[in-house]
């Protein structure tokens, strides 16, 4: 067995499964996602889970049904390593109270990554309903994956001022392009996201951000760097973004590249928490 060198127990807190029969992955096209226009279930991904020591995975959704989210909830059922659902509900719903509760059953659910309108001014009060929805989780400890752009950062950082207690997850560093290295506003934002102590960002996606080329450990490096100094290691979660980052690298190359852009100042008791322990304790995993 392949080792990293940190943990013994690694969760993977952001991998997708889909299956294309299903039907309702609208973004996932031929012509758009060539290399991913294919059925990805946890079969293809369990010998590189065996082979790195992974313990589990969190699966996100791929797709904005509460079918999809079913459909995972189902897989969890059907395979020992997926420990918990980030699945879709309609943040804005009047209805929202109830389908939340009624996945609130299973176990297994343990977050969701809604559609945010966009709001380029920060003005959420024009969202009473979304606040009000929010505002219930916040009150459960319910995590609520963010998929942002920089772009978004602005908003989100005066929507947890509505909801301050609400536990955020930043998924992919809200996607910047470090492929271009734009980093000077992102990194300020980012920054002001920090200040809430109930949100996290996920060291996930990296190997894909910007849109061209693949990158590696030296180009994300700085910016892995920033979220250390803001976050800290306690709030900060590896996903390998599979099987999106297959655009960029394998499962492997993406958990090595996290790991080699780490400040090499952290302890391995923090490695260890970033590479699972954090994930445990921010998604209350049932493990």
């Amino acid at each position: 067995m392949t080792s990293i060198g940190m943990t013994k127990q690694i969760i993977d807190a952001h991998q997708h499964f889909w299956f294309l029969q299903r039907g309702d992955y609208g973004w996932l096209t031929p012509d758009k996602e060539p290399l991913l226009y294919q059925d990805f279930m946890p079969e293809r991904i369990k010998p590189e889970l065996l082979q790195y020591g992974v313990a589990g995975t969190v699966v996100v959704q791929a797709a904005p049904t509460m079918e999809e989210t079913e459909f995972l909830l189902g897989l969890c059922e059907q395979d020992e390593t997926l420990l918990g659902v980030v699945g879709w509900l309609d943040i804005s719903s009047k209805d929202f109270e109830h389908h939340f509760a009624r996945f609130r059953a299973n176990r297994r659910f343990v977050g969701i990554r809604p559609n945010f309108p966009n709001v380029p001014d920060g003005d959420w009060g024009r969202h009473p309903q979304l606040l009000h929805n929010l505002s219930i989780l916040a009150d459960e400890g319910f995590p609520v994956d963010l998929l942002i752009a920089p772009s978004d950062l602005f908003a989100m950082g005066r929507l947890l001022e509505q909801v301050p207690n609400l536990v955020a997850i930043v998924d992919h560093l809200a996607s910047p392009d470090i492929a271009n290295m734009q980093y000077g506003t992102w990194a300020i934002e980012m920054s002001v996201l920090a200040q809430f102590e109930h949100t996290v960002c996920k060291l996930s996606g990296l190997g894909t951000c910007g849109g061209g080329g693949t990158l590696r450990a030296p180009d994300v490096a700085p910016y892995v760097k920033h979220v250390v100094q803001i976050f800290g290691p306690d709030r900060l979660l590896f996903g390998s973004d599979w099987p999106v980052c297959l655009k960029a690298g394998s499962f492997g190359q993406m958990l090595e590249m996290v790991r080699d852009a780490l400040p090499r100042e952290l302890t391995e008791a923090q490695k260890r928490n970033i590479f699972g322990g954090n994930a445990l304790k921010v998604y209350r995993l049932p493990v």
